[in-house]
């Protein structure tokens, strides 16, 4: 499955869109989180700042400075884990007690806190340090201070693994949705080259669901409920059309043998030329519609499976022979070009009746003084069947119409004044070629029409 093709696929598309939208909601979240810790932490850290003010202020009321300065050396004699700093100077401004210096640079915030940045032994550089000054009385000041060195480190810590969480999410989504939309898309595809092949070969088959789940079930159900009432729509309109000429063909023969008979007893005059006209116009439509029950009853069988081996070199010289007079007659050069015998295996009065019914038509519209060719192109050893090329130099016919010319009775509007038809050669002629396993195809030959019969 091309990768370009699943990126633009529609599954694709709206997973990276939802797992795009997903990662900006987890976002939003981790920075509430992150945002709920460090507040929380800070104020953890402040409060403890606070009650150790208060435990100094206790001691210095009732043991006095030296209380205090015992105590400050009692808890600088523990673990340096989370341990406060201290600072106690007299009304001087000298340090009295404790580990910071006397005049750290600090800054001062809202409510009587301080920030500083110092180097302590065994601590690093640049600890950022929260602090508190408090007055114990008798000109002495004491300031408590705790590093959040450590607090920044685990906020971001868990900023960092919930961004990870993120970034994982957002891989994972999308390499899911890459390998979501391609099974999505084999199955589809699958679908489509089955509608494909029943649309082109066989309209009775439908396709299989029993594989799938999902809404492509539901798609593959909905596609044999419209092919089942396509086949239904055309079978109708089959069946009328076939109806009409079958009904007509038998009163038309009595009435073209009536006018047969009254057309021998009438002298060469102009009710007798009247009347052959008329005869012409039965044989018209007889032809007509014998070649719609024709093209119905190729349509309606299934694939060839009798037959004999047919000689494809003899079929064509026949048919090229049998119009040569009406061809040397309008100044059409008319060439075969077969040089090797060809067996296929198949109907010799269905194939004899495509290939005049394409040369016909060959015939009918090249100009005089054009040129029409006949090949017959042999299939190799790693090839399948056999190809028949008709060429002419006529005006061919627009590439857009080259479907419509094979539904029934269907002629290209600028053809309708220049020759008589009735619209159903090249319907009889893919009918039996698809009868036959083979395919009619045409091209442009600038100018002029090819149209290539392959038969297996």
């Amino acid at each position: 499955m091309p990768v370009r093709e699943v990126l633009g696929s529609l599954t694709f598309r709206y997973i990276a869109k939802y797992v795009t939208v997903l990662s900006a909601a987890v976002f939003v979240f981790l920075a509430a989180i992150y945002a709920y810790f460090s507040y929380t932490s800070f104020r953890q850290l402040s409060e403890s700042i606070v009650d150790e003010l208060d435990s100094l202020e206790l001691v210095y009321g009732g043991q006095g400075l030296d209380g205090v300065s015992q105590y400050i050396n009692d808890q600088l004699a523990l673990s340096y884990a989370y341990r406060f700093s201290y600072l106690v100077t007299d009304s001087r401004g000298e340090k009295m007690a404790g580990d910071l210096p006397p005049s750290p640079s600090y800054r001062e915030f809202d409510d009587g806190w301080l920030g500083f940045e110092m180097s302590l032994q065994n601590w690093g550089e640049g600890v950022d340090f929260l602090a508190r000054p408090v007055e114990l009385g008798d000109g002495y000041r004491a300031i408590v201070a705790r590093d959040y060195a450590d607090l920044v480190a685990r906020a971001e810590l868990v900023f960092s693994t919930l961004f990870r969480a993120m970034i994982a999410t957002l891989i994972l989504g999308v390499t899911g949705g890459f390998f979501s939309a391609a099974s999505t898309l084999r199955r589809v595809e699958r679908l489509n080259r089955e509608l494909s092949t029943i649309v082109r070969d066989d309209p009775g088959k439908r396709l299989d669901a029993s594989s799938e789940k999902g809404y492509v079930r539901q798609l593959a159900l909905v596609m044999n409920a419209m092919l089942d009432q396509m086949e239904s729509l055309m079978q109708g309109v089959r069946s009328v059309s076939d109806n009409i000429a079958h009904d007509l063909r038998t009163p038309l023969t009595r009435m073209r043998n009536k006018l047969s008979q009254l057309r021998e007893g009438l002298e060469s005059s102009q009710q007798g030329q009247d009347v052959d006209r008329i005869i012409e116009d039965c044989d018209d439509l007889l032809a007509s519609f014998n070649a719609l029950l024709r093209i119905s009853t190729l349509e309606s069988g299934s694939r060839l499976a009798g037959g004999g081996e047919v000689d494809l070199q003899a079929l064509l010289r026949d048919v090229v022979e049998f119009y040569e007079p009406l061809a040397q007659q309008r100044g059409i050069a008319l060439r075969l070009d077969a040089p090797t015998p060809v067996n296929c295996r198949g109907e010799a009065d269905l194939l004899f009746q495509m290939f005049t019914n394409l040369l016909d038509n060959a015939v009918k519209y090249t100009p005089q003084q054009g040129e029409i060719s006949v090949s017959l192109l042999a299939g190799t050893v790693g090839e399948a069947g056999h190809t028949v090329v008709i060429a002419d130099s006529g005006p061919g016919i627009p590439l857009q119409e080259h479907k419509n010319v094979f539904r029934r009775f269907y002629r290209v509007e600028s053809s309708r004044s220049e020759q008589p038809g009735h619209g159903l050669g090249l319907s009889l002629a893919q009918a039996i070629a698809h009868y036959h396993g083979g395919s009619l195809e045409l091209a442009t030959n600038n100018p002029g029409l090819i149209v290539s019969v392959k038969l297996s």
